[in-house]
């Protein structure tokens, strides 16, 4: 089934001019958010919690402009299926790749922490390029259907990206790269499994809110230094991606430096322009411990043992 999903739908499709696309993508905004409303008491209960002063027009307006945007970005992930190399890159254009150029040329590689904003499924297939001659490393969530899992992730690495399953990425960084590497988080999902003192704490977008720290204890351990990419779209289709220094010796930070800059800046993002960012997404369903709300009223909440990532031997 899911060879007949790929190959007699998703690949057919991917070759359609995009106009058509965005003909399909304006049908699936009707059906799925006016018709089934996919998911609509989740975007307005996450609209309602972090913009309390909006009135329930704003609401609803806000989020007719993020489903109308959320289809679209369906459709553009659909066509990243045939989309060449230089395609892609004429579409979503790193304007300061070269910023990380001089620690791939000392042997060094880097993490950039980015979000669930924007298109973020273009950039698997222009990153490479723009980052050569470091290799890119994205980490992703295997998908239940094991043959669609293999389909889309050959798709996602024919460009040059490298794929890492967040099951592997500890035997990941273990491992000696054969060259520097840019590594890509997105970190912004709700943690699960996760215990709730191993968790970054802090207030964003007005409520109490966990973070995983991994990111940042990969960073301190590896010596690796640290990133904010956005992803902001020109036009429909359109994109532009900038990178924003966190820190370059993350060893000399402070404990949840790094996530607490991470945060800020994407609560930036998303306050500038709410549109983008997957509302979809049930980012608020675990309990604030009693601990943590108490703490976060003076600063973000750290585990009182908040010791780099631990070896595995």
């Amino acid at each position: 089934m899911a060879y007949l999903l790929y190959y007699l739908l998703l690949l057919p499709l991917s070759y359609l001019p995009m106009g058509w696309l965005y003909r399909l993508s304006d049908l699936l905004y009707r059906i799925g958010y006016r018709w089934i409303g996919y998911r609509r008491a989740v975007v307005f209960d996450n609209l309602r919690g972090s913009f309390p002063d909006w009135t329930e027009e704003r609401i609803a307006e806000q989020a007719e402009s993020f489903y109308r945007y959320f289809f679209d970005t369906i459709v553009e992930s659909i066509k990243n299926y045939s989309l060449s190399e230089a395609e892609a890159i004429r579409h979503l254009r790193v304007v300061n790749a070269e910023l990380v150029a001089p620690l791939a040329a000392d042997g060094r590689s880097c993490i950039l922490y980015g979000a669930h904003y924007s298109n973020w499924e273009i950039g698997g297939l222009s990153f490479p390029r723009q980052f050569a001659p470091a290799n890119v490393m994205a980490i992703y969530s295997p998908l239940k259907n094991e043959t669609m899992d293999r389909l889309t992730r050959h798709n996602r690495e024919r460009t040059g990206v490298t794929m890492v399953s967040r099951r592997k990425v500890y035997e990941y960084f273990a491992r000696d790269p054969l060259r520097p590497a840019v590594d890509i988080f997105v970190a912004d999902q709700s943690p699960s499994n996760a215990v709730w003192q191993k968790l970054h704490w802090t207030t964003f977008l007005g409520r109490p809110t966990a973070f995983l720290a991994g990111p940042e204890r990969f960073a301190v351990r590896y010596d690796r230094p640290v990133y904010y990419i956005n992803l902001r779209r020109n036009a429909r289709g359109y994109y532009t991606s900038k990178i924003y220094p966190v820190t370059l010796t993350p060893r000399d930070e402070a404990p949840g430096y790094i996530t607490e800059c991470f945060v800020r800046h994407l609560e930036h993002e998303i306050l500038r322009d709410p549109t983008p960012w997957l509302w979809t997404h049930r980012r608020w369903k675990r309990e604030v411990p009693p601990e943590v709300e108490h703490l976060l009223k003076t600063r973000p909440y750290l585990p009182a043992e908040y010791d780099p990532i631990p070896d595995r031997h």
